[in-house]
Formats: structure tokens, sequence, C-alpha cells
């Protein structure tokens, strides 16, 4: 009798390339290649920052994980305000960086406040506000929240470099959402046709207000970028400098200062010149309109 793998048919050749049973007796074996971790400092981002700089490995995590890392980022809010000192002091091999807040109080040497100015913000909204209103006969625009004289002055400032005729009304409110709705509404009420808030709960519920009888409003987040003031505090630390115990500030030379939004209600020419505005700013330039 022939063997069976004599018999030629398309299977038996199969079989027989491979020897009789199917197979050579070596063990097939798969190389994998692992891919490298990637190189550059370690950042942990808690919040929603988007941060990017030449030479650093950036990731969003939760402020327990990122204490491994580094250089830690976090968005200043009630709650991280508290906890990033606290973490700071626990960890004190890793460098924190409070974006948005002071951290002067607690004289830590690796935890730093950064800080966009807000006299600044305020005065390219009050530019920006002054020529909303420009062409109108009746100019008027009103700040709302609480009260606090520096920044109202820089917003009058910026408001009377472009419209020096411009009616600016103060119309203090408590730090409630209720109460600085309330006072935006009676500022529209009063002939204001752009309003200005702050931050925070305060000023959506001011914008509210303003939306609600159709006028326009500005707060001073739209033109401060925080992203832009903690991607240089990376870049610092890729080349060895890190900061604490000291709150650094950014101002308009840093691009810190710039148009992040505007609200819809204005036209299509205020936020060309707007730019502009931001632009004069970052050169050292007086706003003019």
């Amino acid at each position: 009798m022939k063997h069976a793998c004599l018999v030629a048919t398309p299977i038996a050749l199969l079989l027989l390339a491979s020897g009789c049973g199917g197979t050579t007796g070596r063990a097939s074996s798969t190389t994998t290649t692992a891919t490298p971790a990637p190189i550059g400092l370690r950042v942990g981002v808690v919040g929603p920052l988007q941060v990017q700089a030449a030479g650093a490995v950036i990731e969003s995590m939760s402020l327990r994980a990122a204490a491994e890392e580094s250089l830690v980022l976090a968005e200043a809010t009630p709650r991280t305000s508290v906890s990033v000192p606290e973490a700071a002091l626990a960890h004190p091999s890793t460098h924190y960086a409070l974006v948005g807040a002071s951290a002067a109080a607690h004289r830590l040497p690796n935890l730093a406040g950064v800080l966009v100015r807000d006299d600044q913000a305020a005065r390219l909204a009050g530019a920006i506000a002054g020529l909303a209103v420009r062409g109108q006969s009746n100019r008027r625009v009103a700040w709302v929240g609480p009260r606090d004289a520096s920044l109202v002055g820089a917003f009058v400032q910026g408001v009377h470099a472009v419209e020096p005729g411009t009616t600016i009304l103060r119309q203090w409110s408590i730090d409630r959402p209720a109460a600085c709705k309330e006072s935006a509404l009676t500022a529209v009420g009063r002939g204001a046709t752009v309003i200005m808030a702050p931050r925070g709960l305060c000023a959506a519920a001011a914008l509210d207000g303003a939306h609600e009888r159709n006028q326009p409003g500005l707060e001073l987040s739209d033109f401060q970028l925080p992203n832009v003031a903690a991607a240089q505090v990376v870049r610092d630390a890729v080349h060895g400098r890190y900061h604490g115990g000291e709150d650094i500030v950014f101002g308009a030379a840093s691009g810190a200062i710039a148009v992040r939004h505007l609200d819809p209600l204005l036209p299509e020419t205020v936020a060309v010149q707007a730019r502009a505005f931001a632009e004069q700013l970052a050169s050292g330039r007086t706003l003019s309109g």
C-alpha cells in the first residue's frame, strides 16, 4: 500500500511542501517592536487647558496622577485653588502652577501663580465697547458687577480712547448671578447698548440679561489667553527654569491679551477693528480708534 503522503492531490502537494504532517517541526514566532515612549519634560495638565510646547510631553490627567510628573499646570477653580497648594506641600519635588489665580500667599518654593493682566483686558474690552457704540446718537455702555474701581477705570480709559463722548454707567451688583442679571437689565433700561461684566457666573448672568434685550455683552475672559501664559511656563521649565513662591503676570506683549471671543451680536466691522486694537496693545502703542 502506498503511503498517504504520496497521493498526488493538491492537498498532498501542500503537505509535502511543509512535511507530511503539515508542519516543518519548527515553532513559528512573531516579532513585535515596542513604540518608544515620547521624550521630553513630563507635564501634567489638570483642567481644560490646551497647552503645547516644544521639548515637553503634555498630558491631561487628575491632580493625584500628575504628582508623578515634573511640572503640573492646573486651571484655577474654587476646588483647585485649595487642592493644588496641598499637593505642592505634599510633593515638594514636583513643581505646580495655578493658572488664573495668585499663589503668593502660600509662599511654597514649588508653587507659582500664573495670571493674565485684568487691567489690560478691561482696557481692550473698553475700546471694543466704544467702537460698538460709534455713530449712535446716545452712546452709553455699562459696567455690571461688583464694585472694582481699578478695573472700571481701565475699562473707561479704553472706551474714551475710541469714543471720548461715551457715557459709562456703573451698575454695581453683589456677586450673585440673579443680582448681576438684574443689574444688566437695569443698565439696558437706562439706555446702555453694550454690557461689560468681569468674570464667572456673574458675567454669564449679566450677558444673559443683555441678550434677552438683544444687546451684546463683553467679559474679561473674552480677552485673556491663559493657554499662552501656561505654555510659556512650560517652555521655561524645558530650559530648566521653574517658578515658585511667586506670581507670574503676563500682559499684552506676551500675546496673552488678545481677542479670544466676541459676542455674535457685534457687527463684523467691530471684530476686525478689535484685533487691530489687540495688536496696538501688544506693540505697546496707545489705543486709538
